[in-house]
């Protein structure tokens, strides 16, 4: 007999990410990261809300392009699959991969 009353599905990879860290030589943090980006305090009554300078960093070899590619595809696998939390994070680094630096 089969069970109409369960509609949810559990998925997990285990030990991906540790994997991933492991195959890109990632060094953990010293200290807990919460957030994937870096939060822009808003200055409220200013007249104008300034962005930051644009990022004049010379852009990667096709080596560290390839890499930078690697990594995104790994963890946009993942995220796609079971934490689709990342996915702004993911998509914000992929838009600038085009000429990454």
């Amino acid at each position: 007999m089969q069970n109409t009353c369960s509609t949810s599905c559990d998925i997990s990879m285990p030990g991906y990410v540790e994997r991933a860290l492991t195959r890109f030589q990632h060094a953990l943090p010293n200290q807990k990261e919460d957030s994937p980006h870096k939060h822009d305090i808003p200055q409220y009554g200013a007249k104008t809300q300034y962005t930051d300078d644009p990022n004049n960093s010379p852009a990667l070899d096709a080596a560290n392009k390839k890499r930078v590619q690697e990594i995104l595809g790994t963890l946009l696998y993942y995220a796609r699959a079971i934490d689709p939390t990342m996915l702004p994070a993911i998509g914000t680094i992929a838009t600038q991969q085009a000429k990454p630096t």
